[in-house]
């Protein structure tokens, strides 16, 4: 009896919490326009930010993996330039008070077989 009581409890908590995604930053060749919404439902990715600094534009995204992140801009036919992870959650309260400048200090690059350069 305790052992079904164990088991069920396991698989309540195991379907009552949802995955983990990552937020990835990414830079891309050009202002980013947006994607459509049904693909981005299929391939798991939400968009979260997207903004130019200077020079660099970049998209900001929830993904379960970088190979999802990948995925997608292939689907897309965009050049990614280089691929960060986020050392703090991008919408988290306290950063939205940062200028785009401070947040970027939050990236960081990781290796990217799919960027262009």
């Amino acid at each position: 009896m305790t052992r079904t009581i164990f088991t069920t409890a396991a698989l309540v908590l195991a379907t009552a919490i949802p995955a983990q995604a990552e937020q990835f930053a990414v830079r891309i060749d050009a202002a980013y326009q947006g994607a459509n919404d049904r693909l981005m439902e299929a391939m798991q990715i939400t968009e979260i930010d997207s903004f130019s600094q200077g020079d660099a534009h970049y998209v900001v995204l929830d993904a379960p993996d970088e190979a999802y992140v990948e995925a997608f801009f292939f689907a897309i036919g965009r050049d990614a330039i280089e691929l960060n992870t986020l050392d703090a959650d991008w919408r988290a309260p306290g950063m939205d008070g940062l200028s785009v400048a401070q947040r970027l200090d939050f990236l960081r690059a990781i290796h990217c077989e799919f960027c262009t350069s």
